[in-house]
């Protein structure tokens, strides 16, 4: 009974393990960012707020971004398509959409590059509008 145990034990410690490995997400050395956060503080609901991030590639070779995509609908990602040489900027523009939200937000942008992964965040807060009391008195 008790190699059941020590096998259990053994077992379940292992599986704890390879799942709390996380892996480092280190930014790109080759792309110094103007900021990856964008904090948009109070929005009104059903706006569309836009935040343009700039890098500089510090590389020796052009950077290509392949892809960039959100962690939700309700942000879309634009990205410089064309190739950006060394010491030029590229941009990536975050347009996020609060049509139906309320309250605090957090959403991330995956820009995928040739020399590798940066992860962009925006956030802030989504005010509900309270409707507009129209007044009994009708001037024509």
């Amino acid at each position: 009974m008790t190699i059941i145990n020590t096998l259990i034990i053994a077992i379940f410690s292992f599986s704890v393990n390879l799942f709390n490995e996380n892996p480092t997400l280190e930014e790109p050395k080759e792309l110094a960012w103007n900021k990856i956060t964008h904090d948009f503080g109070d929005i009104v609901q059903g706006s569309k707020s836009k935040f343009t991030f700039k890098f500089t590639n510090k590389s020796a070779t052009p950077v290509n971004i392949t892809a960039a995509s959100a962690s939700c609908g309700c942000t879309v990602p634009n990205y410089s398509k064309e190739s950006v040489d060394p010491n030029n900027q590229g941009e990536v523009t975050a347009i996020f959409d609060s049509a139906g939200k309320e309250g605090y937000f957090v959403k991330t942008i995956t820009v995928t590059t040739n020399v590798g992964v940066s992860y962009l965040t925006i956030k802030g807060n989504i005010l509900k509008e309270e409707p507009k009391v129209k007044s009994p008195i009708q001037l024509d």
